[in-house]
């Protein structure tokens, strides 16, 4: 389990209700959730923290399952240190012989 803390401040919680949704959108998030909730990728909650998810069309049709969490990112404190630079990383890797990725589905 990966834990993780967003500092806030002193900042209220933000609830933002859900987007209003289709019938066909409203049928597709449901499943989505159960198969999210059964396979153990989210879990219920009872926080008064709260973002709506956007289901986003993908280019081959399925539908991308997304929470919109630009409210609370204006309320977040950004970290001060800065992401490492792409080139060297690249460059720490030249002599390597083994490459691994990591594949996260659906969370």
């Amino acid at each position: 389990t990966l834990k993780n803390a967003i500092d806030t401040g002193t900042h209220r919680p933000i609830h933002t209700p859900p987007y209003r949704k289709s019938n066909k959108d409203q049928e597709t998030l449901n499943k989505e959730t159960d198969k999210l909730l059964k396979n153990g990728t989210i879990e219920h909650s009872t926080s008064p923290w709260s973002s709506p998810v956007v289901l986003v069309k993908k280019k081959d049709g399925t539908t991308r399952f997304c929470v919109d969490y630009r409210r609370l990112n204006q309320i977040t404190t950004k970290d001060a240190f800065p992401l490492p630079r792409i080139d060297d990383i690249y460059d720490q890797l030249t002599k390597a012989t083994h490459f691994t990725k990591f594949d996260f589905k659906s969370g």
